[in-house]
């Protein structure tokens, strides 16, 4: 089992921009970053992404995380959407 200490210090050095952009074009909206939602169907970004809170949010279906390896579902979902 990995320690929790080692997981919190993994999420300190993770940036969730990078992480995200990998799979999902991001654009800079203020002091977050938006995109179309890569789990479901849209035609206006609902999609958030805030590097500041280190998580990602969905206002049109509610999908959301961070960057740790339990929330990384989003590679699988982004990479078969493109």
């Amino acid at each position: 089992m990995i320690p929790d200490s080692f997981k919190q210090e993994l999420l300190h050095r993770v940036d969730i921009v990078d992480v995200i952009e990998r799979y999902v074009p991001l654009k800079k909206g203020g002091a977050n970053y938006q995109a179309c939602c890569p789990f479901h169907t849209e035609k206006t970004p609902s999609f958030t992404v805030s590097p500041t809170k280190q998580f990602y949010h969905c206002f049109g279906c509610g999908a959301h995380g961070t960057p740790s390896p339990s929330s990384w579902s989003i590679r699988a979902l982004a990479t078969s959407t493109r």
